[in-house]
Order: C-alpha cells, then structure tokens, then sequence
C-alpha cells in the first residue's frame, strides 16, 4: 500500500509539473485564453499583450547574450590559454554552436524553471561529443530516497513519428547508474500506436563514472530538485489581469467612442439630416441631444499602469531592461546600477546554478577528450551585466593608470585579452620599423618612390627634367 501511495503521489507531482511547463510555455508563445467571452459573429474585443516573452528574453539576453569565456587557469603552464585543455573546449564549443546552444538552454531553464544538457559521444561524423539541449518537459530524473541531489536514474521520453509505418510511437531512453558507481547503462525503447509496452531496440554501457545528462535550476528552490522559471504562476495571473483590463477598455471604446444621437418629441420622419439641409424640430417641446461618454478612461488606463508596474516588480526585469526609455536621460553607472539592481541580482543568482553545471560539464568533457583541468581550475568568464559607456571607461581606466594600475588589469577591465593586445602591437611596431627601415633604404638609393635614379646620376643627385 505504501508503495503505491508514493508512486501516485509522484505521478501526481510530475502531471502538475508538466501542466505548468505547458502553461509557461502558452504564456511566453502569447496563447494564453481569452479574457472576454464573444458568440460567433460577434466582434472579438480580447486584447492579448504578451508581456512574457519580453520578460523572459530580457533574462536570457543578460545571462548569455553576450560572448561566455571558458578557461583552465592552470598555474604549472607558461601560457595556460594556449594549453591543450583550451585548445579542445574552445573548439569543442565551437563544433557545437555555443552561444546558440547556451541561449536555448537558457530559454528552456527561464520557461520551464529547470534546464537539461545531454553529452553524446563523438562518432564517425562528429569528432568532439555532442552538446544536446533536453526539453524539460521529457526529463524525469529518479532520485535517492534521502538526498534529491543524488539521482540514480534519468527517464527521457519523448513522442515520434515512425519512419517506416508513419504511425505515431513513444520513444523512451533509460539512464541508469551502475551498482558500482563506476559507469551508466543506456536502454532505448519504443511503444508502438496506442501500446503501453515498451520494447527494448537497442543497449549500451556509458563507460563514465558521470551521468551523460547534466542540470541546473533556473532560480533557486532550496529543498527541492526542480527549480524557479521565470514565468511562475503568479506572473503569468498578472499578465492575464493586464489582458483582461486592456480587453473591458477596448470593448468600453468600441461600444461608447462615438457619441450617439437621440431625440423625443417628434416622429423620425419629421427628421431631416441630409448634409444640405437644416435640421429643424417640428415643435418647441422636441430634444435632439447628442450622448456623450463622460469618462475619458483614465482610470482603466491607471489600472493598466499599475498592473505593469506590480509585473516588472515581481518579475525582477526593470522596464529600462525591456528598452523603455521615455524618461531616462543620460544616466551614470550608479543611476544605471540602481535601476537594474533587481535584473543584476537575478542574473547572478543564474550565473552562480548554470556556472556549477557548465563548469562541471567542462570538467567531463575534458575527461571524455582524455584530459583533465591540472593543477588550475575550470574558469567560467561572464559578460558585463550592465551596459556600459565605452567612452566613460576609456576615462576610468586613465585615472586608474595614473594611480598606478597595471594595463594588464584595465586592458581586462575594458573587455581586451591584453596577450592578444600584446601580440597585435609587436605586430603593428613591427610593421612600422620594416617601413622605415625601407624608406631609409631607398632615399639611400637617391629614390623614395622605389624607382633608380637615371644612368650616370650619381645616388642622391637630383636627376635631369
């Protein structure tokens, strides 16, 4: 009986994880209901503003909207960026499209509250392993009894179209740990139209101490696996509270907008109101009166704005951040940090989750390459949070050379490799020196367009016209 209590129970906890996916996934694609009923025939009034995927793009934009560095700072090296361990991931990441692949695990884990990376080992057509982004929503990870953090087996499932018969079927894939925690066996399944049986088509040995599939929570939730998307309930209720006052206003327009004429007192025959003629009311009791909305809405527009306010608060995604700048002006690097102060703060929550799972999944797949991070550790270099004033740098990092600071330090501050910036500038010297060095060498010759002076004048004389 216990058994199967908790097994309902987890089936109850997983349909009611993947009913919010799907609701966070309607909200973000702009699908979410219709907050006014209509009849058919009717005008539809419904206003939908899909403040969602605003909402959540601002959020993976300033997670890796940018460049993200990976590094092995090794100690023991004389040039650790040029090591063999960078040297792979560099061009392992490059093979599988890194900031395409980021950004999607990024949008995923803002959607969904959690985000899923699979490694596949590198065959006859791809020389690194494969980076494969899961949908959230086909992972179910089973856990240790006692510690949530210690998964013993991930479930992917997924629905599929069979190539042969071109009949719907169930794909499933088992990532189990092996008793001895020295390696992971791989079960691939299939069930076939409406058959709940699944039949085993092929297994396999993961030959890794490590799981293939890796995770992060989006947000932090302590005391659980899954984690905080950006689209929670009470956003996505705050979102339609917006729809709903938009949609009563534009239905309150469309009805009251134009004023309307009314009259008593008189037949409407005895009513002329051609554009030619005068209106004249056939005795001094009859009314012609024009019905005015009184209201010019600025209540409901009130209400709209104090909804969109309440959004972006509990949101964490400043208006600023979503390129309103009505009202901004030039604004400082302590006015900017204090207007994007909630974003930054939610960002680097993010930065510190995926930051774990990214540097751990480079550590793998140094391991997979048949390397390891030596004495250094794996290095995981963000963007600029913030936007920032290249000119107003420029005259920070003046002052900071004037005080003293290394232009190893402020070329990084800046945003420059200052190896690189190094290497580019012996280059450029370099050039300039053979550029003298070849003027000095024809104007020894009498000629600095590159051609000899003419037969019989000496070098250096000035040749006849």
């Amino acid at each position: 009986m216990i058994s199967e209590a908790v097994l309902q129970q987890v089936a109850m906890e997983e349909t009611a994880r993947l009913m919010r996916i799907a609701s966070a996934w309607a909200a973000y694609q702009g699908q979410l209901p219709a907050s006014l009923k209509t009849v058919p025939g009717q005008i539809n009034d419904n206003v939908n503003l899909n403040f969602a995927r605003p909402i959540v793009d601002a959020g993976v934009d300033f997670l890796f909207g940018d460049d993200v560095g990976f590094e092995i700072q090794d100690d023991m090296s004389d040039n650790p960026k040029e090591s063999p361990g960078n040297a792979y991931l560099r061009e392992l990441w490059t093979a599988n499209n890194k900031m395409t692949t980021l950004g999607d695990l990024a949008l995923n884990g803002a959607v969904c509250g959690d985000a899923f990376l699979k490694v596949r080992e590198p065959d006859e057509t791809h020389k690194y392993p494969r980076l494969i982004v899961l949908d959230p929503a086909t992972v179910t990870p089973i856990w240790s009894a006692d510690d949530f953090t210690d998964v013993l087996s991930y479930v992917i499932t997924w629905n599929t179209i069979d190539p042969y018969s071109m009949q719907p079927m169930v794909r499933r894939q088992l990532i189990e740990r092996g008793e001895a925690a020295t390696g992971w066996y791989i079960t691939d399944q299939v069930s076939r139209g409406t058959s709940k049986v699944f039949t085993t088509i092929a297994e396999d040995v993961w030959p890794f101490a490590w799981a293939p599939v890796f995770h992060c929570q989006n947000l932090p939730a302590p005391n659980q696996y899954w984690g905080t998307s950006d689209l929670e309930t009470d956003i996505v209720d705050v979102i339609r509270s917006i729809n709903f006052t938009m949609s009563n206003t534009n239905r309150i327009i469309r009805f009251h907008a134009h004023p309307k004429t009314w009259g008593s007192g008189f037949a409407q025959k005895d009513l002329n109101t051609s554009v030619d003629a005068t209106i004249v009311l056939p005795n001094k009791d009859a009314k012609l009166v024009n019905l005015e909305m009184q209201s010019d809405l600025g209540s409901s527009i009130e209400v709209y704005k104090r909804f969109k306010e309440a959004l972006h608060e509990i949101a964490s995604i400043p208006e600023i951040a979503t390129g309103k700048v009505d009202s901004a002006g030039a604004l400082s690097g302590v006015a900017l940090n204090i207007l994007y102060r909630p974003l930054i703060n939610k960002t680097k929550k993010k930065q510190l989750r995926y930051g774990d799972m990214l540097r751990e999944l480079n550590r793998c797949l140094l391991e997979m390459g048949g390397m390891s991070p030596g004495s250094g550790n794996l290095e995981i270099h963000w963007p600029n949070i913030l936007p920032v004033d290249d000119f107003q740098e420029a005259q920070t990092a003046v002052v900071l050379d004037q005080l003293g600071v290394s232009k190893q330090t402020l070329l990084t501050r800046l945003g420059f490799d200052p190896e690189l910036e190094a290497e580019k500038k012996a280059a450029e010297q370099k050039t300039a020196m053979d550029m003298g060095a070849a003027m000095l060498s024809q104007f020894d010759k009498g000629s600095l367009d590159g051609q000899a002076p003419p037969d019989g004048v000496p070098a250096g004389a000035p040749a006849d016209k």
